[in-house]
């Protein structure tokens, strides 16, 4: 793999059950990413969800319904995760963010905002059908049936216009994500090594 620049930030992009989290915990093993800073958006919600304040309550109320939570509050809590664990020009990943475009070019002016470079996108390419039964094989508690189908349905609408969005600045990496985790690997780490070659 090429070296990977500092101030470098990855977002990773994909279905519900594409295994962006195995991934991620793969690249964090690796010298390259030693020291680098993670933001999982998706964990922080269902941290606030078990708050007993407003703000818990209406998050727990719209993971339940598997809905999206609104743009403003997942580029706050983004940005707060951020902003307390970035030190320096550590590497960042993050997962769970952006979920819209407006989330996408947020995250761009907070990237210039904070002299660091724009995010590389790294989306991992899952089918619905293959993402509906690892959600399913995984069962957690918020994977049932109709909870699946919302949120592969707000990929579709919100999700993909971020995608093109990075596609368009020439900052996306595509990744098959319908292989052995381990394979997906081997593929992302080719990728990137292509990607921060050039």
């Amino acid at each position: 793999m090429a070296i990977i620049p500092k101030s470098t930030t990855l977002v990773f992009l994909g279905r519900s059950g594409c295994g962006k989290d195995t991934q991620i915990g793969f690249l964090l093993k690796q010298p390259d990413f030693q020291g680098a800073v993670q933001s999982a958006t998706g964990t922080s919600f269902r941290e606030y969800s078990r708050r007993n304040t407003v703000l818990g309550r209406k998050t727990k109320k719209i993971l339940a319904e598997g809905a999206r939570q609104p743009d403003w509050f997942a580029f706050a809590v983004w940005l707060f995760s951020v902003g307390e664990k970035l030190l320096a020009e550590e590497i960042l990943i993050s997962s769970g963010s952006p979920r819209s475009l407006r989330e996408a070019e947020l995250i761009d002016e907070a990237l210039e905002f904070m002299e660091r470079f724009r995010a590389v996108a790294v989306l991992l390419e899952v089918g619905p059908a293959e993402a509906k039964t690892r959600l399913l094989a995984r069962g957690r508690h918020d994977d049932n049936e109709s909870e699946i189908a919302n949120r592969l349905a707000w990929f579709e609408t919100d999700v993909i216009p971020a995608v093109q969005y990075y596609e368009q600045k020439g900052r996306l990496i595509k990744v098959n994500g319908e292989q052995s985790p381990e394979r997906v690997f081997e593929e992302l780490e080719k990728k990137l090594g292509e990607y921060f070659a050039k």
